[in-house]
């Protein structure tokens, strides 16, 4: 039990270090074009979910760019993550675009959330359930803290995705339904983002080619947004999105 202890210690230190150091890359790869749609798909997700006083976490919250997203939707916003380098950029951002008074950081592990339960409307994960030793752990915590028939939306590469971190767990589209399911989560929406621009991966996430990047989505998203939800298709998305509701 004790050398169990001592190596999930050790595999949290290694993903804290991880994120630390790419900190300024992460932070401007998601300028690139195919982070944009993402960051879009998850919008009209929270904005849908929002009412007047609502309160959302974004856990594993990076460089702060959903945060600021649920800020801007008008959800008071507390911003966790392991990472003090992600979090120093976050809160530079944050007060940047002078939104002090609606997110409050927090340095926090995903998997001992230190909040009461029952206590948000809504809770984003994007880009970190596949990249931490213990995700079903994660959605126990989750379903804890959330408020009753609240939402959480979750974001995580796909197998071919050209974002995807070469340590990241790989997750298949009915795994992930089944470990929804198994922590107290009922699927109300499950799709991808990029189908038929695959063949413009690198394109799609290279910052410095973002107007070009732009146009092909342009051209491919009206088609993409009919078959995203086709299960023989949707392996092929460079992520997966989930919406859940907490039973």
């Amino acid at each position: 039990m004790a050398e169990a202890s001592v190596n999930d210690t050790q595999s949290k230190l290694e993903v804290m270090a991880r994120f630390d150091q790419e900190a300024l890359g992460f932070d401007f790869e998601r300028t690139a074009a195919g982070y944009r749609l993402r960051h879009r798909l998850v919008k009209s997700l929270v904005t849908q979910e929002y009412r007047p006083d609502s309160t959302a976490l974004d856990v594993g919250c990076g460089t702060g760019e959903y945060a600021l997203m649920l800020a801007q939707v008008g959800f008071d916003v507390v911003g966790g993550d392991l990472s003090k380098g992600m979090l120093a950029i976050a809160k530079s951002k944050i007060k940047k675009r002078e939104l002090s008074q609606k997110i409050q950081l927090v340095r926090l592990e995903s998997t001992e959330l230190p909040f009461r339960k029952d206590l948000f409307d809504t809770i984003t994960c994007i880009a970190l359930l596949d990249q931490i030793p213990d995700p079903h752990r994660l959605l126990v915590e989750a379903n804890r803290v959330l408020k009753c028939q609240a939402n959480l939306i979750v974001c995580v590469d796909a197998l071919w995705s050209r974002s995807r971190r070469r340590y990241a767990r790989i997750f298949g589209s009915k795994k992930l339904q089944q470990a929804f399911t198994a922590c107290g989560f009922v699927v109300k929406a499950f799709f991808g983002d990029i189908l038929l621009a695959q063949v413009f991966m690198h394109l799609l996430f290279d910052p410095k080619r973002t107007v070009l990047a732009a146009k092909v989505l342009e051209a491919t998203q009206p088609l993409d947004r009919r078959i995203a939800n086709l299960p023989l298709l949707r392996s092929l998305s460079a992520h997966y999105i989930i919406e859940a509701k907490k039973k």
